[in-house]
C-alpha cells in the first residue's frame, strides 16, 4: 500500500519540523492524530515524527517551503469560495467605476503608506483599517436617514483573518493604532474586561483609580469620556473576545455588542457595583484580527445565524496577494494624522456637562445623499440571493442582508473624508453617488471575502464529511471499505453512504471489488481524481 500526503498535509508537516505554527492547518486524520499526541521541539519526539513518516515520505516533506502560502485546499472546499455574481442592473458600469476612482483621497494615502510600511500585510487590511480610522474619528455626528426610514451611522466591526505570521495581522493593526494616537488617541477605548465595567466606559464612568494615573492619561481619559460610547476597540486578538463571550462572568457581553452596533441613542443598565449606568449616543466601532483555526473554536453556528457575524465586515487576504518590496525606510504619518484630526475637529463636538452634570443633547448631522436607486439594485440583487431556494450558504444569508447597510456606512465614511480634505471650509459635507460607487467596490470585497472565510472555516457539515472521507482515503492509500471508513471517523453509517454517492458523483470516488469474506459484504471505494492525491 502507498501513502500519499496531501499538500495541506505536507505543508503543515514541514512547518511542525522546523517548529513553525501548524495549529491553523486542516490536516487529514493520521497527520492530525500523530501531531496530537507529539511535539516537535522535543527531540524524541521530533525523532519518533521522522521515523514514522519513513524516508519517501520525509523526503516529500523537506520538499516543501514552511515559509510560504499555505496551498490551496482541496476543489471541494474552494466551492465555498464561488461568489454569485450581482445581476446587470446592479453592476457598476465603466462611467460609474471611473466616478468612484475620483473619491476617497485619503484612504487611498493610507493604504499607500501603511502598504509601503507593512509590506506583508495585505492591503485588504491596510484598506479596512483605514476606514476604522475614519469611523472614530466621526463616531456618531453624522447619519443618513434612508427611505426605509432606518438612521445608519459610519460606526463599523471590522475582522481581519488570516493564518498566524505569514501575513503580518499585527503590523497592519500597529500602523492603525499609530495614526490614531497621532491624532485623536482619546478615541480609542481601553480594552474591556466584564460587561460591567465596559458599560462603565461607553457610559462615561471614570475608572476608580483615576486619581492615580499620570497627568497625560487623565487628560486623554476625560476628553474620550465626551465621545464615551462612540470610540474604538482595537483588539489583536479578537477571536479570544468571541471565545470568552460564552463565560459566566461576560454574561450579556455579546448582546450589547450586537445592541451598539446599531448605534441606539440611549441604553441602560442597573449594574450591581455601579448603580445605573446610561449610554448615550452609541456608535461603537471594532477593528481586530483573528486566525481561521482560533476564529473556528471560538464561534458557535449560532453566531453566523443570528446577525453577530454580519455585523462585521469578515475581511481576508485578497485573491491576488503580493507581497510589496521592503521599504528602505518609513515616514511619520504626520500628513495623515494632521488630516484625520481635522476631520475629527471639523465635526460638532458633544456637548460638555453643566455644572449639575445635565448634558444638552448631542449634535448629529443629518446628510443629504442621491444614490438610492443604485442602493435599492445592490440590495434587491442580494436580496434575491438569500430567497429560501437559492444555493447559497445558511450561513451567509444574514451576511448578504446586511452588506448594503455596510456599504452606506462606508460611502457616509469617504464623504466625510473628501469633505475634511477640500479647500472650501464652507462646503458642505454631502455623500454623492460616486461614494456610493466606491462604497460598493468595497463592501463587494468583503462578500467575496465571507466566502473565502468559510472555505477556510469549513465547509456545510456534507461538505465537512466529505472532506475528511478523501483525506481519510488519502492517508490509507487511496481504498477503503466504507466499515473502515465510518469507523475511522466514527461517524453513523449513513451519512457516510450518503457522502461517498456524492463524491461518486462527482467524479472523485468511486465504488471498488474486493474479494469476498465469508458472510461479510465488504463496499469500498477508492480514490479518482488526481487532485486530491489517488493512491494505488
Amino acid at each position: 500500500m502507498t501513502v500519499t500526503l496531501s499538500p495541506q498535509d505536507a505543508y503543515g508537516l514541514a512547518r511542525a519540523l522546523v517548529g513553525l505554527s501548524w495549529t491553523d492547518i486542516q490536516f487529514s486524520p493520521a497527520p492530525a492524530l500523530l501531531l496530537a499526541h507529539l511535539d516537535p521541539t522535543v527531540p524524541d519526539d521530533l525523532r519518533f515524527l521522522r521515523k514514522v513518516l519513513g524516508p519517501d515520505l520525509l523526503r516529500a516533506v523537506l520538499a516543501v517551503d514552511p515559509t510560504a502560502p499555505p496551498p490551496e485546499l482541496p476543489g471541494r472546499a474552494a466551492d465555498l469560495t464561488l461568489v454569485p455574481e450581482l445581476p446587470a442592473n446592479a453592476q457598476l458600469s465603466e462611467e460609474q467605476t471611473r466616478a468612484a476612482s475620483q473619491v476617497g483621497h485619503w484612504l487611498n494615502d493610507y493604504v499607500r503608506w501603511a502598504g509601503d510600511a507593512a509590506n506583508e500585510t495585505p492591503l485588504a487590511f491596510h484598506l479596512g483599517a483605514g476606514l476604522y480610522l475614519a469611523a472614530i474619528a466621526v463616531g456618531r455626528r453624522v447619519y443618513i436617514q434612508t427611505p426605509w426610514r432606518q438612521p445608519v451611522f459610519p460606526n463599523l466591526y471590522l475582522m481581519i483573518v488570516a493564518v498566524s505570521t505569514y501575513y503580518r495581522k499585527s503590523a497592519g493593526l500597529s500602523l492603525a493604532a499609530e495614526v490614531a494616537r497621532l491624532a485623536i488617541p482619546h478615541m480609542l477605548m481601553p480594552q474591556p474586561g466584564s460587561p460591567e465595567n465596559f458599560m462603565a466606559m461607553l457610559g462615561s464612568v471614570l475608572p476608580p483609580n483615576f486619581a492615580d494615573i499620570p497627568h497625560e492619561d487623565r487628560t486623554r481619559l476625560e476628553k474620550g469620556n465626551r465621545y464615551a460610547a462612540q470610540r474604538g476597540l482595537l483588539r489583536d486578538e479578537l477571536s479570544g473576545l468571541f471565545k470568552s463571550l460564552g463565560r459566566d462572568y461576560m454574561a450579556g457581553m455579546k448582546e450589547l455588542i450586537m445592541t451598539l452596533y446599531d448605534c441606539p441613542a440611549y441604553l441602560d443598565s442597573n449594574t450591581n457595583n455601579k448603580g445605573l449606568v446610561v449610554i448615550r449616543d452609541a456608535a461603537l466601532s471594532i477593528l481586530g484580527a483573528a486566525t481561521p483555526a482560533e476564529l473556528s473554536n471560538a464561534l458557535s453556528p449560532a453566531d453566523w445565524y443570528n446577525g453577530n457575524l454580519a455585523r462585521f465586515g469578515l475581511l481576508t487576504p485578497e485573491p491576488d496577494y503580493a507581497e510589496r518590496p521592503a521599504p528602505s525606510d518609513s515616514p511619520i504619518p504626520t500628513d495623515l494624522a494632521a488630516r484625520l484630526q481635522h476631520l475629527h475637529e471639523k465635526l460638532p463636538e458633544p456637548p460638555v456637562a453643566d455644572a449639575l452634570g445635565e448634558k444638552r443633547a448631542a449634535e448629529a448631522w443629518s446628510l443629504p445623499a442621491d444614490f438610492w436607486g443604485a442602493c435599492h439594485a445592490y440590495e434587491q440583487a442580494l436580496r434575491a440571493m438569500t430567497a429560501p431556494d437559492s444555493s447559497l450558504d445558511d450561513r451567509l444569508r444574514a451576511i448578504y442582508g446586511r452588506l448594503h447597510v455596510q456599504a452606506i456606512k462606508v460611502a457616509i465614511l469617504l464623504a466625510a473624508l473628501d469633505w475634511a480634505d477640500a479647500s472650501d471650509e464652507s462646503s458642505r459635507l454631502t455623500v454623492s453617488a460616486a461614494h456610493w460607487y466606491r462604497a460598493q467596490q468595497i463592501v463587494e470585497t468583503w462578500r467575496a471575502s465571507a466566502h473565502r472565510l468559510l472555505a477556510d472555516l469549513g465547509e456545510n457539515e456534507e461538505g465537512r464529511l466529505e472532506n475528511r472521507i478523501l483525506g481519510f482515503l488519502r492517508a490509507c492509500g487511496g481504498t477503503a471499505t466504507v466499515r473502515d471508513i465510518y469507523r475511522a471517523l466514527r461517524s453513523p453509517r449513513k451519512p457516510v453512504i450518503e457522502a461517498l454517492r456524492a463524491l461518486e458523483e462527482d467524479g472523485c470516488v468511486g465504488r471498488v471489488e474486493l474479494p469476498p469474506k465469508p458472510g461479510v459484504k465488504s463496499e469500498a471505494y477508492r480514490l479518482l481524481d488526481p487532485a486530491f492525491g489517488t493512491g494505488s
